[in-house]
């Protein structure tokens, strides 16, 4: 019924935008261009400016609106297939569909809401079918999905589950994508998942909305160049900050490219867990009836501990310790199925003083690395020690690094551990912020020479060693031998005058 979906005003949300800090006028454009093309008072005052043409791929589930003329004509060619689609549009109609097999067919998620439920107005789809508009987008966007309308609970169903439609760009020659299908696989993936979300929760964070959309891509195209170009290109955001804290980070105004870096955080739970975990994640964050919200990491740290006997903060550290694993320091069978593709993680300055000792902030679910590369013409033992003021086992792991930087086992550092390093290998150090909402605080690494092991001492007698017979008086051997050193000729001349005082002897 209509009823249960309230009209919305200015929410947008696309690849390359952020409307969270924007001026006035930007505000008053960002609405305008809310509006859709068809509408006569849609962006720029005049929408397409010309009747749009539609498209309806096989299958049903879309309607592709695109015009011919103006500047944001889409490229008539019409060869493959030569059908009077042009290539362009139908190519956009066959990823969106590949798109929706994957995502709801094949992997079982919602699929986006009916916008039928509320719009009367022909150029306004009419239909359940989802309406893609073919349009350039905002200065540095690709595309973007607007959210229109969102149920309010009225009908006994969850709250703040929404409807909407996509705007991407009519052409993607020239762009920084492999080939023109990389970018629309690559924009339908992504955009069109935006609102498969959006008919669970549309309130989650934005680190977690666009981390899963950019996981999304893989998953429907994991053997395109341009979904993987699109994941890699965005990794470096999250692996340049590895201290903002996960847990307290939204995703908004300076944070959006640490937002869709975040994919790497959903690829190593999809990898390390199941893919499955990520449609179960999003079912658990919709609002009860009531409205009560579910946050995604609660409900991560829920699904963990149920169903693979883990939890956030396990899950986090060892996700930590993947991220060391990349590029250079890439493990066969380790972490990441392509970690040799990935950035390096940021390291903090090298340490090169075999004593020395550093402090680093750790805040929240965060993560620091160290290494420590001392000069060395032979081999020398180092104690590695980590003080973590939140916690009486720091949450620390250091591996040694060879002359060509591959890394050997990863060990914990407890309390304290020694290391020998020989001339070329260094030490590369993770201490993981495993504590879910814990306050900033200073965590000292502390590197110096092993200490020598302290020498046995020799073995004193005790009751063990001494048997006594039913007497009292005899000795055993070994303490026979104790005692004559001991006590030398004055203990036997003094133990037999008392016998012989103890038998009536003279």
């Amino acid at each position: 019924m209509k009823r249960v979906l309230l009209p919305l005003v200015g929410l947008i949300f696309g690849c390359g935008d952020d409307h969270q800090a924007l001026s006035f006028p930007d505000r008053v454009t960002a609405l305008r261009q809310q509006i859709r093309p068809t509408d006569g008072t849609g962006w720029n005052g005049n929408g397409f400016g010309v009747p749009a043409q539609v498209y309806d791929p096989p299958g049903g589930h879309f309607r592709v609106y695109y015009v011919t003329s103006t500047d944001n004509a889409v490229d008539l060619t019409d060869v493959a297939p030569a059908d009077g689609v042009p290539d362009f549009v139908f190519s956009v109609g066959e990823a969106a569909e590949q798109t929706y097999q994957s995502t709801i067919g094949t992997r079982g998620f919602r699929a986006p809401l009916d916008d039928s439920l509320y719009h009367d107005r022909p150029d306004y789809g009419g239909d359940g079918r989802y309406d893609i508009y073919l349009r350039w987008s905002a200065k540095g966007s690709d595309g973007y999905r607007v959210t229109e309308a969102c149920t309010d609970g009225s009908d006994g169903t969850s709250p703040g589950r929404c409807a909407g439609y996509f705007v991407m760009n009519p052409s993607y020659k020239d762009s920084h994508y492999p080939s023109e299908l990389d970018g629309i696989q690559v924009l339908t993936s992504h955009e069109l998942f935006h609102s498969v979300q959006d008919a669970y929760a549309s309130s989650q964070w934005r680190t977690f909305s666009e981390g899963t959309a950019v996981w999304n891509e893989l998953q429907v195209f994991p053997r395109s160049t341009g979904t993987w170009k699109d994941y890699l290109g965005f990794v470096p955001a999250f692996f340049r900050e590895p201290e903002r804290p996960f847990d307290k980070s939204m995703g908004v105004g300076p944070a959006a490219s640490y937002a869709y870096g975040s994919a790497v955080f959903v690829q190593y739970l999809s990898e390390r867990f199941s893919p499955q975990l990520i449609r179960k994640l999003w079912e658990g964050c919709e609002q009860t009836p009531g409205g009560d919200e579910q946050l995604f990491l609660d409900v991560l740290d829920q699904l963990l501990q149920k169903e693979h006997k883990s939890s956030l903060a396990a899950a986090w550290t060892e996700f930590t310790r993947w991220n060391l694993l990349t590029a250079e320091r890439a493990t066969p069978s380790v972490g990441y199925q392509r970690a040799a593709e990935y950035p390096s993680v940021r390291f903090e300055s090298e340490l090169t003083e075999r004593t020395q000792t550093v402090s680093v902030e750790v805040n929240g679910l965060s993560a620091r690395y160290l290494k420590l590369r001392p000069s060395l013409s032979e081999a020398k033992a180092v104690r590695v020690t980590v003080s973590d003021p939140a916690s009486d086992t720091p949450t620390a792991a250091a591996a040694i690094l060879g002359p060509d930087g591959k890394p050997g086992a990863l060990t914990e550092l407890g309390s304290g551990q020694t290391f020998t390093l020989s001339p070329g290998q260094s030490l590369a150090v993770v201490v993981t912020g495993s504590i879910r909402g814990a306050r900033a605080r200073q965590v000292q690494v502390a590197v110096g020479p092993a200490p020598i092991p302290e020498q046995p001492k020799p073995e004193q007698p005790t009751p063990s060693n001494v048997s006594e017979p039913a007497s009292g008086c005899a000795l055993s051997a070994s303490s026979h031998a104790v005692s004559t050193s001991a006590w030398g000729l004055w203990g036997l001349a003094a133990a037999l005058l008392l016998s012989r005082r103890r038998y009536g002897l003279k």
